[in-house]
């Protein structure tokens, strides 16, 4: 029950889940009526000889022997196809339907006659007759009506019974390989077989009879022709009924079931927490807290990404009995609060994949956000791109620590809103624009030619799946946890959990916090963000933490 109830999670929760039951069971209704509403199936009924041999005809008496035989030698090598056509979808099929006219072959048996059957009325056996016509093999032999077809059978049927001089002498006659319903108008729920005698061909005496049926056409639009007698094991109504029954047994199961303990390894709170700060952060945050209330069904987690100083802020000036935790990416230097280490984050200064530099040294870097230089021509010599920085507000704990442990001093003036004029300030030397959100910052980057800015690793390497960012070594260097700060790589902090003052060890504020820095489905989450816990499986702070 726990599986199915993490499954269902997983799905979005009971809202969607519902909803995608509705969806499923709709799917087959709306692909009927709306994605492919016009359906012509066809399905072979009957396809062999028509059993008349030497010994059904011939009565022991010798008047008319040879037209006997030669009948005889005829119909033994004769068979049968009948086929059913109708309309199975919702709409009436016309002649402009057809992108490709419903067209039978029969392998190398010539076709003899045809004759349509059981058409329901005697307008739509006119109109599958009027459409009916015979072709040859050659793709540009002309093509003849069923009339055409039965005159020419009499002549051939009138020969077999004349003899000596009365008997027409024989000529070419073209062979029929197939038929084609060309220009057919078939309304809803209409049907009709179709009867076509075959014989083998001339060189085919002895042989076994062929058996070969092939049905080609092509509906366009919405439309499909399909086979009737191809009974698929997976069908759409049949996969989205067993999904949509699957689902709804989940849900049912899930909604029904109600746990009798939580996890005896989390210790619950009870009550309301807030939880504002670090939006690089918060992502992260929001699915542990989900984790916690889910095990913990008396409490509920808030979250608020609006940025680690304004996060800091707020828990100074809160009331004491307040329940609200803070995130900052990094130290503050305020007093009166309480910050207990969280993970480490790691940063990246990033490029717009069209800069074409995968490093800077960090004197450069302060080049650029200065306005030392404006192009990265300076840089990389080439053709001109102007630089477009891309930079935090001024309520980030990103901003300030790259300003504090990258630039060493601050990033500059604002002179751009759209990040890629001067469209604010005109004089100003570089072209600066602010985005409130990690999120944000990234995705202007990427689509910016020339763009520059920063992000932390996890939405980094998110972004660069779309290859429009470039991550930069600084100095040549990047961050080893291992070595620590002797690796000499400047942007990374530790993100920090601030409260007003040392919580209860029985409220919902120490025990959440408890529950983020030590356990293990909190630890799992930040990693999997791509942030390094800083207590161990163990519980032992690690010493980088420490450090910043």
């Amino acid at each position: 029950m726990q599986m199915l109830r993490s499954a269902l999670d997983f799905l979005g929760g009971p809202g969607p889940v519902a909803l995608a039951i509705a969806l499923l069971f709709a799917t087959p209704v709306i692909d009927r009526l709306f994605v492919r509403r016009k359906r012509v199936g066809f399905r072979v009924l009957y396809n062999s000889k028509i059993g008349l041999g030497p010994e059904q005809l011939h009565d022991g008496t010798e008047s008319h022997a040879p037209q006997l035989r030669e009948l005889v030698r005829v119909l033994d090598r004769m068979s049968i196809v009948v086929i059913r056509v109708r309309n199975n979808g919702t709409y009436d099929i016309g002649p402009d339907d057809f992108d490709k006219p419903l067209t039978f072959t029969f392998g190398d048996r010539v076709v003899w006659n045809a004759r349509v059957s059981e058409a329901g009325s005697e307008e739509l056996r006119e109109e599958v007759r009027r459409s009916l016509q015979f072709f040859g093999e050659e793709a540009n032999q002309v093509r003849v009506s069923l009339p055409t077809v039965r005159e020419r059978m009499a002549l051939s049927m009138t020969r077999l019974f004349r003899t000596g001089a009365d008997r027409p002498r024989a000529a070419a006659e073209p062979l029929w390989h197939g038929v084609r319903l060309d220009g057919l108008t078939l309304r809803r729920k209409q049907k009709f077989k179709l009867l076509v005698v075959l014989r083998e061909p001339e060189g085919n005496r002895h042989g076994e009879l062929g058996k070969e049926v092939k049905i080609t056409g092509h509906l366009g639009g919405a439309g499909v022709l399909h086979d009737e007698k191809q009974e698929r094991f997976l069908t759409l109504p049949r996969l989205t009924g067993g999904l949509a029954a699957l689902l709804a047994g989940v849900l049912v199961l899930t909604l029904a079931w109600a746990p009798e303990a939580t996890d005896p390894t989390v210790a619950c709170g009870a009550g309301t927490l807030r939880v504002e700060g670090s939006s690089v952060f918060m992502p992260t945050m929001d699915r542990i807290a989900e984790q916690y209330v889910k095990a913990c069904p008396q409490a509920r987690v808030e979250t608020e990404p609006n940025g680690s100083i304004a996060g800091v802020r707020s828990v100074v000036t809160a009331d004491p009995g307040r329940a609200l935790v803070a995130l900052s990416d990094g130290k503050q230097e305020i007093g009166g609060v309480v910050a207990q280490q969280a993970a480490i984050v790691v940063y990246h200064v990033v490029v717009h994949s069209s800069v074409g530099l995968d490093t800077l040294t960090v004197e450069q870097l302060r080049g650029v956000y200065s306005g030392r230089y404006t192009d990265w021509s300076e840089l990389r010599g080439g053709d001109p791109l102007p630089i477009r920085i891309v930079g935090r507000g001024s309520e980030s704990g990103t901003r300030e620590l790259f300003e504090r442990r990258v630039l060493a001093t601050t990033e500059g003036a604002l002179s751009s809103n759209d990040c890629r004029n001067k469209d604010r300030d005109p004089q100003a030397r570089v072209i600066r624009c602010e985005r409130d959100k990690n999120s944000d910052v990234v995705r202007e980057i990427g689509a910016v030619d020339g763009a520059i800015g920063y992000a932390d690793a996890p939405s980094v390497a998110e972004a660069r799946k779309t290859d429009r960012l470039t991550a930069l070594s600084l100095d040549g260097k990047v961050f080893d946890a291992a070595v620590g700060v002797e690796a000499g790589y400047p942007f990374w902090t530790v993100e920090y959990l601030y409260t007003k003052a040392q919580p209860a060890e029985d409220s919902l504020q120490a025990r959440f916090i408890r529950y983020v820095r030590e356990h293990d489905g909190s630890r799992v989450r930040m990693k999997d963000a791509g942030y390094l816990p800083c207590r161990t499986p163990e519980g032992v702070l690690l010493d980088l933490c420490n450090l910043r």
